[in-house]
């Protein structure tokens, strides 16, 4: 056999194997990081998701010693209907910065 049928056979052989399908990956798993995200998502879309947002001069009341007129308050989705008070985020509406989380004070 000379060799140049030698290196064709060779290069014969390495083309069927590249040819075959690649071998399957284990699959990889998520970071703490990606979780800790994924699940920050899932509770604020399942907090949030419907949520009232109102002006501060409709939703009453002098909320946490700030002008109303320059609040937003955002009503969160409750999942149970309960006689207990709101949960509301009151945001202000110059600057962004929330200044209220947590009870409205509305119970009744």
């Amino acid at each position: 056999m000379s060799v140049k049928s030698k290196a064709r056979k060779k290069l014969k052989t390495a083309a069927g194997k590249s040819a075959r399908r690649p071998k399957p990956h284990k699959a990889k798993f998520i970071t703490r990081a990606e979780a800790r995200r994924r699940a920050e998502r899932h509770v604020l879309n399942r907090m949030f998701k419907g949520a009232t947002v109102r002006d501060g001069t409709e939703a009453g009341g002098n909320l946490y010693n700030v002008r109303r007129a320059d609040t937003w308050v955002v009503y969160k989705n409750p999942k149970e209907f309960a006689l207990k008070s709101s949960n509301v985020v009151v945001v202000c509406k110059r600057t962004g910065r929330v200044l209220h989380e947590g009870s409205a004070g509305d119970e009744g």
